[in-house]
């Protein structure tokens, strides 16, 4: 009788490479030829969840997540960085497709709408603030007297007053009203002009802050000062307009036989050791390059208004490390947190004006939500997470759409 036999199995160290190399590749980021890129919803969405858990604050785990605030980055470059960023994608396509004056409208359409919220969502928050006891984010007693409401008003319509957390949305506003600037530059060839004059009004910024006023002082904004956090937008507006010819450097430089590997290790370890870098200065007063510079003795390269040298450096190295991360392990990546953090990120700006109103809801309505005491972690991280699903919930749900900008 004949026995059945099979052939023997013998595992090799190039089969075995092979089967792991498929298998990572598996799991990698497979782009398609049209629509948006998830990775960078994804990535906004993430912003969303630690704005929300940062900015309702008190003591709370989710800052191993989110940095609490504190760290060397925050959400905020996130956002700026990934709307300069998304802004100079979708404009290209725009100028290719319509011209330059249809990208131009769109751009303007755009800041049109961020300077309407921003007005509607200071003027609420200064009547709560006059006609209420409520609990706020900022400390009310910053507002001091109001001697003239009308002369008030004027300002908020001027954007030369914000409050309550809408200074990010100033600055987003003015820097959306000046885009068509840079993207005529980079339509007609000249990015350098753009990236120089950019580079140049931020480092005028870090030696005399209190001189380069750009476009005017803006009351209760000092954290976003326009002519230091500029930069990180037009380097992303910039990076998105070129994304592709970026893009195929990247892959070049990595493909050449000889030297890819180096390439694509050494990338790897500078991005990494930025990294700790910046996390080691940042745990003290980081001060800036020699005593020997009187101007930058006495600053911190991790300041977060002047948008400092090494938070700089730091953003950057998290940028690639997370986009990079994010590519080569986006199925599960996606799978664990996509259903969370895509939606939050498609409607980043709803999230945001939302998340305002309910920092009032965590801060007043029992249970408070938001403690510094000690022992309130457990309950901080619980609530925390909790007001985020709300507003997952609500993006889902599409709750007041047709009133609130996304």
């Amino acid at each position: 009788m004949a026995v059945a036999t099979f052939p023997r199995q013998t595992w090799t160290t190039s089969g075995a490479s092979r089967a792991l190399e498929g298998w990572l590749g598996s799991l990698r980021y497979v782009a398609t030829p049209l629509g948006r890129d998830p990775r960078l919803d994804l990535l906004r969405g993430f912003c969303v969840f630690a704005m929300i858990v940062d900015h309702i604050g008190g003591s709370s785990w989710l800052y191993y997540l989110t940095g609490g605030n504190r760290g060397p980055i925050t959400a905020a470059e996130g956002f700026v960085f990934l709307s300069g960023l998304v802004l100079g994608m979708v404009s290209r396509k725009r100028v290719f497709r319509d011209g330059l004056k249809a990208a131009a409208r769109a751009t303007l359409h755009r800041a049109r709408t961020l300077y309407g919220l921003t007005v509607v969502l200071t003027v609420i928050f200064l009547a709560l603030t006059a006609a209420t006891n409520l609990v706020l984010w900022v400390d009310r007693e910053q507002l001091g007297e109001i001697a003239s409401w009308p002369a008030l008003l004027a300002s908020v319509a001027l954007i030369r007053f914000t409050w309550h957390g809408t200074d990010i949305l100033a600055l987003y506003a003015l820097l959306l009203l000046c885009a068509p600037v840079a993207l005529w530059l980079m339509a007609s060839g000249r990015p350098w002009h753009l990236l120089v004059g950019s580079v140049t009004l931020w480092l005028a910024y870090q030696f005399a802050p209190e001189r380069i006023v750009v476009p005017w002082t803006i009351e209760h904004a000092s954290t976003f000062p326009f002519a230091a956090w500029q930069l990180l937008f037009v380097a992303a507006l910039a990076l998105g307009y070129y994304r592709a010819e970026v893009t195929a450097w990247f892959s070049q430089e990595a493909a050449r036989p000889n030297t890819g590997r180096s390439f694509r290790l050494g990338l790897g370890v500078a991005a990494c050791g930025l990294l700790l870098l910046g996390a080691a200065l940042s745990t003290g007063q980081a001060y800036a390059m020699g005593t020997n510079l009187h101007a930058l003795a006495t600053s911190d390269l991790f300041d977060k208004s002047s948008l400092g040298l090494g938070r700089l450096a730091v953003f950057a190295s998290v940028a690639l490390v997370v986009y990079a991360g994010l590519t080569a392990f986006w199925q599960p990546i996606n799978r664990a947190v996509g259903w969370l953090l895509v939606p939050l990120g498609q409607a980043s700006l709803y999230a945001y004006a939302v998340h305002l109103f309910l920092i009032l809801v965590a801060y007043n309505v029992p249970p408070y939500v938001g403690s510094d005491q000690a022992g309130w972690e457990l309950h901080n991280t619980i609530g925390q997470l909790f007001l985020v699903l709300v507003v997952w919930a609500m993006v889902k749900r599409k709750v007041l759409f047709s009133l609130i900008p996304r």
